[in-house]
């Protein structure tokens, strides 16, 4: 089966561009919709400022001084260990320039990620802006019926292709993921067993924090970072995983694979739409060919406020009587 031709091939569909689609049809009035889009409002417009703003304090924190956050649990776990070979501790030499190398590989793949997404927004392509996480946000925070649109695609997917969906993007941060996550939180998980260790491991909270806000603050944010970071990695390893048998299945490209099905979701709503639009201009021309025009009028005037379709007439043909009988 893994050697076997595929049985699909995606084609690039000139109409599935943003020109040739009005996403106002696909403006959704639910409730539901409405607070996913102010969800996703809050998370583009905070969420990214504040990891950047860490980053960059910390790194600017790390080249003018010779301590790091992780160095405060490091004394403490060095005082109550007694022996310094019952504590891991991190020299500060490494850890810094770690640390320092991590958060600007970090921005190096945010650039890379901005310039491919501003040439998939230059291309108007739906499928790959779908795909591309950064465009997809662009696109929703420009209007809500761009998101409306994308939630649609979304929501006519099948079972079975948001297997590859998922393997799809939980591949595309595997970067930031292992070469600009993995070495801080290998660092920040050394710390926190030696700190834990030089505390015997008790389930007193207290202890841990010893009446310190600083260290509790250092605690439960380096705490919480490891704890995503090792539920990224768990998802990345099950999409590892699962890519196996996925790949016997497309037999090609999983991008390009895809982009085939978000193709096929947009033909099918694009004749969804065209079949509820023809519907509905039909209704309209029965309704005035009945002499109905009230949906053209102000509902408090009365008065018309656009124009009736034009009725289909016979020509008018003017014959003499003496060219009857000639």
């Amino acid at each position: 089966m893994c050697c076997s031709n595929a049985a699909w091939k995606r084609e690039e569909v000139p109409d599935h561009k943003f020109d040739f689609v009005n996403v106002k049809e696909f403006h959704a009035t639910n409730c539901s919709t409405r607070l996913q889009y102010l969800w996703l409002y809050i998370l583009l417009t905070f969420s990214p400022c504040s990891p950047l703003t860490a980053d960059i304090y910390t790194c600017v924190a790390l080249l003018a001084s010779n301590r790091w956050a992780g160095s405060i649990l490091q004394s403490s776990a060095a005082k109550s260990g007694g022996s310094s070979g019952t504590v891991l501790e991190v020299p500060f030499s490494i850890g810094k320039w770690v640390f320092t190398g991590c958060i600007l590989f970090s921005f190096v793949l945010l650039l890379w990620e901005a310039r491919k997404a501003r040439a998939i927004i230059k291309s108007r392509d739906i499928s790959y802006a779908f795909t591309n996480v950064m465009s997809q946000n662009w696109y929703s925070l420009r209007s809500y019926d761009h998101f409306c649109f994308f939630s649609q695609i979304n929501n006519s997917k099948k079972k079975k292709d948001e297997f590859a969906f998922f393997i799809f993007f939980t591949f595309k941060g595997w970067k930031r993921l292992i070469l600009a996550d993995a070495p801080r939180q290998v660092i920040n998980a050394i710390t926190l067993y030696s700190f834990g260790k030089s505390e015997g491991w008790t389930t007193d909270v207290s202890v841990y924090f010893g009446n310190s806000i600083l260290r509790a603050g250092i605690i439960i944010t380096m705490l919480f970072t490891l704890v995503v970071w090792v539920g990224s990695a768990i998802l990345l390893l099950i999409a590892a995983v699962m890519y196996v048998p996925l790949l016997c299945y497309i037999q090609g490209n999983l991008k390009e694979y895809c982009c085939h099905k978000v193709d096929k979701r947009i033909a099918e709503l694009m004749k969804r739409k065209t079949r509820k639009r023809l519907a509905k201009e039909a209704e309209i021309a029965r309704k005035e060919a009945r002499g109905d025009y009230s949906h053209l009028k102000d509902a408090k005037t009365g008065k018309f406020v656009a124009a009736p379709l034009p009725q289909p007439t016979l020509p008018k043909v003017g014959i003499r009587d003496e060219d009857l009988y000639t």
